[in-house]
């Protein structure tokens, strides 16, 4: 028969475990997201033309800008875990005069202008409704828009890839990782915090799902996620697909390093999908 010394060590364990349980879902999220409320700058200021977007995710009005450009093609930004579409001009810039397509830069929820509190489910959902939108209030034909997902927004790029977009062009996945659990198991020196955690961000699990011509992108000398983990996500990948390691890149500078090679597979992918790419350094 259980004393009432075991009992209550027992219901000390549980209460334990139940606050570390607890504490690790409150720190995975404080350690995962960093958005920046503040917009340092607009497309104005790089002399961009842009349309400023308001549009419902779930219960919040999230923010966006819609930046044309010449060509036909769309690029859909899902953008990392820190700052907000402000961050992201200077080479939505770029990539206009490079590739001629247009841009939509959105900020998930709680990031920039956009309401609300960013969540895994939260992330997947915004990027599903931000591909609504251009496809039915623009009437961009899917085939026509290209995911593009940066580090954290690789995860949401996968999620959107294998829903709502899987009708899209292509996929294209800039500095990703395996998974938010790898990720985690890195950041810890291999301690298994991820038995704790809730997040998955599975990129290496999920994206054999993806039916989309792929091209992955990395830093080989990224000091954030690790350049192994990009050719993991990238041997994961089914075919087509593609993949451009730049060397001396860092995290977040892979399109300055790259230079002509990083615009080069951009345009070989429009090609592929039929969103051909009009002459480079065309203005907007």
């Amino acid at each position: 028969m259980v004393n009432k010394v075991t009992v209550s060590v027992l219901i000390a364990a549980l209460l334990l475990g139940l606050l570390l349980v607890s504490w690790a879902r409150v720190q995975e999220k404080s350690a995962l997201f960093f958005p920046a409320v503040d917009l340092n700058m607009t497309p104005a200021d790089l002399g961009l033309k842009y349309e400023d977007v308001f549009f419902p995710s779930g219960r919040y009005q999230l923010h966006g800008w819609f930046i044309p450009g010449p060509g036909p093609g769309v690029v859909l930004w899902l953008h990392g875990n820190a700052g907000n579409i402000a961050d992201r001009v200077e080479q939505a810039t770029v990539m206009n005069q490079e590739l001629g397509v247009s841009s939509f830069l959105m900020d998930y929820r709680g990031y920039g202008r956009s309401e609300g509190t960013p969540t895994e489910k939260g992330l997947y959902e915004d990027s599903s409704t931000a591909f609504r939108w251009l496809r039915d209030e623009k009437e961009i034909k899917p085939s026509g828009i290209i995911l593009y997902g940066h580090s954290l927004g690789s995860a949401v790029a996968v999620d959107l890839a294998r829903g709502e977009g899987k009708k899209a062009g292509g996929l294209v996945l800039e500095s990703p990782f395996t998974s938010a659990r790898d990720m985690a198991r890195m950041l810890y020196n291999g301690l298994p915090v991820d038995l704790l955690m809730s997040l998955k961000l599975d990129n290496t699990g999920r994206i054999g799902g993806v039916s989309l011509p792929v091209l992955v992108i990395h830093g080989v000398d990224d000091a954030t996620i690790p350049f192994t983990m990009g050719k993991t996500v990238f041997d994961a990948a089914p075919e087509p697909k593609t993949f451009l390691p730049i060397p001396g890149a860092d995290h977040s500078d892979c399109y300055i390093i790259g230079g002509e090679k990083y615009w080069d597979a951009w345009k070989d992918l429009l090609e592929k999908i039929g969103v051909q790419s009009p002459t480079s350094n065309v203005q907007s």
